[in-house]
Formats: structure tokens, sequence, C-alpha cells
């Protein structure tokens, strides 16, 4: 048999041999909940990244109709007004060649007043001279 000495250092070394167990038990448990604790987490993130990536298409898709409306109403704004100052720019030019053609006939219109203030202006010294030789013609004073 053995002594109470060998025996107390048994039960010593078998009690540092269960805390070392139960220590190594506690760790793998904690271990076991932190990964339990991880998945769990990571799942969460799983599901809030998958409706951000939801939410983040929706977002583009409706970015993307939104783009497309604005871009359809402007081209389709830019287009009538091209139109418009098309239309008036034939307008003016219209209107330019109107007031061109009058002013040609204006032109026309003095050039033949000229022409006929030159004759009349030669009809003039015409009657001029012959008044003066009619006067030249009478006597002088009876």
């Amino acid at each position: 048999m053995s002594s109470l000495e060998e025996r107390v250092q048994a039960l010593e070394q078998e009690h540092t041999e269960l805390k070392q167990k139960i220590e190594l038990h506690t760790l793998a448990i904690g271990g076991l909940v932190n990964k339990a604790t991880l998945e769990a987490i990571n799942e969460k993130n799983d599901k809030i990244f998958k409706a951000l990536t939801d939410h983040d298409k929706f977002t583009n898709l409706q970015l993307a109709e939104l783009r497309e409306k604005v871009e359809v109403e402007l081209e389709g704004k830019i287009v009538g007004m091209q139109t418009e100052m098309r239309q008036r720019f034939a307008e003016q030019d219209s209107k330019i060649a109107s007031l061109d053609s009058k002013v040609d006939s204006l032109d026309s219109k003095v050039n033949s007043l000229d022409s006929k203030v030159n004759s009349l202006q030669s009809t003039q010294t015409e009657q001029m001279a012959l008044l003066q030789q009619i006067l030249a013609r009478l006597p002088e004073k009876p």
C-alpha cells in the first residue's frame, strides 16, 4: 500500500490533470460557442449584404429608368427648340427678303424720281432760257 503522502500526491496530480482537462473543455466549449456565434453573425451579415445588394440593384434600375426618361425628354425639347429656331430663322429670312425687295423697289422709285427731277430741272432750265429769250425780245418799257 502506498503511503498517505503518495496518495495525496497522486490525488493532487489527478486534480491538476482534471483541472487542465476542465480548462481545455472550457476553451473547446468557448470556441464552439464563439464559432456558433460567428456563424450566426456571418449569416446575419450575409443577409444584410444580400439586402444591400438587392437595394443597390433596385436603385440602379430606377436611376437608369429616370436617366433614360430625362434624356428622352431633353432630346425632345432640344429637337423642338431646334425646329422652332429653324422656323424663326426661315421667317426672318423671308422678312429680310421681303425688305430687300421693298428696298430695291424704293431704290428704283428713287431713281425714277431722280430722273423725273432731272427731267423737270432740264425742262425748267429750257423754260427759263425761253423766258429769257422772250424777255429779251420784248421792248423795254413803253
